[in-house]
């Protein structure tokens, strides 16, 4: 049995190397885009901040791994009316120190004001949170209300391109589990979480060892744990501290909360992982194979032989 996937339409990518080289600056629109971004490495930021972009109105995000996490990123967003005067006071500020690359985002038609700009930072600020990708070093801060309707509907249009643009130039940190950069159901930041879209109605498995019950699809480019699903509390002697890490993040983070039954936990929210062994981890308490552990809902196959058909088969599209 074959299934076919929702339809997305393509779009047109630019990326410019400035310098020739991958390491240096690198200028991302999409085809016909009223935003443009500009993304350097903490090295290369000295010729970012002399780009003509950074002259403008926009804003920016500095990024850098989390030491007290491996795989999550620290994020700082921010706004200027001349973003390079920012950036500068941020690569002197010794409170800064945890990032390692910046982009940037103004308005090709130099058309962003500073209340645009407010705006778009309470909004990307806000979708951070909510998709849980990455942990915020902003302080809070209330959304900014300063706009009118008309102009509002523009900035959500220029935050689908952010949307789209981010992860190619690798801050994928603004999208909810399972979901597509830029889908169409994106949800409002105000909303619930948002469940796995562009999900393959075949791709639904159940985890079951030792009294756990958590289910999970493949969905986009993840393996997304399904809100409800319960995890065993106690770990493993055998637990890997990396493991444990994430386990603990994830309660402090509230998307693993105590359940009716004080053995598991209950995920509060879809969760994405990199690997169906990742996700089998948390659940089990563990280091499991994912491969054997999590079985297809419907056959009761393994996900290794589900792989297996699925690649035989051409991959069921």
């Amino acid at each position: 049995m074959t299934h076919s996937l929702p339809s997305r339409r393509g779009r047109t990518l630019k990326l410019y190397l400035v310098d020739g080289a991958p390491s240096g600056v690198i200028t991302a629109e999409l085809g016909i885009s009223s935003v443009r971004a500009a993304f350097a490495s903490r090295t290369a930021l000295p010729e970012l901040i002399r780009r003509e972009e950074a002259t403008r109105t926009g804003v920016y995000l500095l990024a850098g791994p989390d030491p007290d996490l491996p795989g999550r990123q620290l994020v700082y967003v921010g706004e200027g009316d001349q973003v390079k005067t920012r950036l500068a006071a941020h690569d002197a500020d010794e409170a800064k120190e945890f990032f390692t690359r910046a982009v940037l985002i103004v308005s090709k038609d130099e058309n962003l004001t500073k209340a645009h700009g407010r705006y778009l930072e309470g909004r990307i600020i806000a979708a951070i949170r909510k998709a849980g990708r990455a942990k915020l070093v902003n302080g809070t801060e209330p959304p900014f209300r300063g706009l009118p309707e008309p102009e509002i509907a523009d900035m959500e249009r220029v935050l689908d391109e952010i949307e789209i643009l981010l992860p190619v130039l690798g801050f994928d940190i603004l999208r909810p589990a399972g979901q597509e950069a830029g889908a169409p159901s994106r949800a409002n930041a105000s909303e619930s979480v948002a469940a796995p879209v562009n999900a393959d109605p075949d791709a639904l498995f159940t985890f079951t060892e030792s009294g756990a019950d958590a289910k999970a699809r493949e969905a986009s480019d993840e393996f997304v744990v399904l809100a409800g699903s319960l995890a065993k509390r106690q770990e493993v002697k055998s637990c890997g501290e990396g493991l444990k890490r994430r386990r603990a993040q994830l309660i402090a983070d509230g998307v693993l909360l105590p359940s009716e039954d004080p053995k598991f936990l209950r995920f509060a929210a879809d969760t994405a992982f990199d690997s169906p062994s990742g996700a089998a981890g948390v659940v089990y308490g563990g280091n499991v194979s994912g491969n054997r552990y999590w079985k297809h809902a419907a056959t009761s196959q393994t996900y290794g032989e589900w792989r297996k058909r699925r690649i035989g088969d051409g991959g069921g599209v």
